[in-house]
């Protein structure tokens, strides 16, 4: 079981608060949408929840198996993708998932080969450098490589981006493979990305939000 609590919590830069009293519970199982314009926070939100950026005001407590989670091990149970996000583009795909998969290991064992399978990627393209493929393949991995990845919380910022209605599709079957039993979370302003979430953080004007 892995569980999120914020309190109170309010992120700002050079002066400029993007949100405040910030107070939601999160658990396993449960799927949140992260809502709001541009530039109401809901990527920074996202970083916080993974332990990358810290509150300026409020607390985030993560807790797994009942027990407290020190902000410097939190990166083995959250995985994470972004558009900012980059893959080193001189490796290939295989390469790229036998490196991930010594920092974190994937739910299920030949990792790459199911993925390949999934995205209708061939051995050819398997074997090619990441810096060949379109922008839309790219994203294929990235969210292959987080959704696949074993971690009870599961983050993504905008993943249909440059995801054409194939990858859409492949994006809800790796959700509903490997997505199943954990904390899912995905920051979007557009209706058909979060469809699958059942709740939501709204970060409306990036002043006020309450889950």
């Amino acid at each position: 079981m892995f569980s999120i609590i914020l309190k109170d919590c309010g992120k700002s830069f050079n002066r400029h608060w993007l949100f405040r009293n910030l107070n939601a519970t999160l658990h396993s199982g449960e799927k949140w949408a992260i809502l709001g314009p541009n530039g109401s926070g809901k990527s920074t939100l996202g970083l916080l929840l993974s332990g990358q950026l810290t509150p300026t005001e409020g607390s985030i407590e993560h807790i797994h198996n009942q027990v407290p989670v020190q902000l410097n091990n939190l990166h083995t149970l959250v995985s994470l993708t972004s558009p900012a996000l980059e893959l080193n583009e001189d490796l290939n795909t295989k390469e790229i998932f036998a490196l991930h998969q010594k920092l974190k290991p994937l739910q299920i064992e030949k990792g790459s080969e199911i993925f390949a399978s999934m995205a209708g990627f061939d051995t050819k393209t398997m074997q090619k450098p990441i810096a060949t493929f379109s922008s839309g393949m790219k994203q294929r991995v990235k969210l292959g490589l987080a959704t696949m990845s074993d971690t009870p919380l599961l983050i993504l910022d905008e993943p249909f981006t440059n995801l054409d209605k194939a990858g859409e599709h492949f994006f809800h079957s790796l959700l509903e493979k490997f997505g199943q039993n954990r904390l899912l979370m995905i920051a979007s302003n557009r209706e058909e990305e979060y469809a699958v979430c059942d709740r939501q953080i709204n970060l409306l004007s990036g002043l006020n939000a309450n889950a």
